[in-house]
């Protein structure tokens, strides 16, 4: 990543975030973790709307996302639109795929899944400091229970 830039435009700015958070969210389709990690200066997740609380630091984002990646196997994240702040980018998304991996203790089933959802990139200048999912879990749960 480029160093902040003090004469950059507010247009800049956001062009810049955006594209990071693209990064960030190819890398995690990807499932490549080294990618993921470079998105950040500091990696955090907040999951408390999940009920799984902080995940704070290196190595505990490190292994919260290679449990991520075996559990959601089969999804993809689908950004549809972005809205800007002046500290956050925020995505709106769909989780789209099968259910290919043990998901919140349910074992695979290969049902389709489309469920949408968003979260909110917070920013500090030009470092991602932080990604906040909310998704509808239940709507997400009864997918992937779906027999079909």
């Amino acid at each position: 990543r480029e160093a902040p830039r003090s004469s950059e435009s507010p247009a800049e700015l956001r062009a810049f975030r955006e594209a990071l958070v693209i990064e960030h969210v190819e890398a995690e389709n990807a499932h490549d973790l080294e990618r993921v990690m470079r998105t950040f200066s500091r990696p955090r997740y907040d999951l408390r709307p999940s009920g799984r609380g902080i995940v704070e630091g290196d190595r505990a984002v490190r292994e919260m996302q290679l449990a991520s990646f075996a559990a959601c196997n089969g999804f993809v994240y689908v950004a549809d639109r972005f809205h800007h702040t002046d500290n956050a980018v925020i995505i709106e998304y769909r989780i789209r795929g099968r259910h290919e991996g043990t998901w919140g203790g349910i074992p695979p089933t290969m049902a389709p899944l489309d469920c949408p959802a968003i979260a909110i990139f917070e920013f500090e200048g030009r470092e991602l400091v932080s990604e906040l999912p909310y998704c509808n879990l239940a709507l997400l749960e009864a997918q992937i229970r779906e027999k079909r």
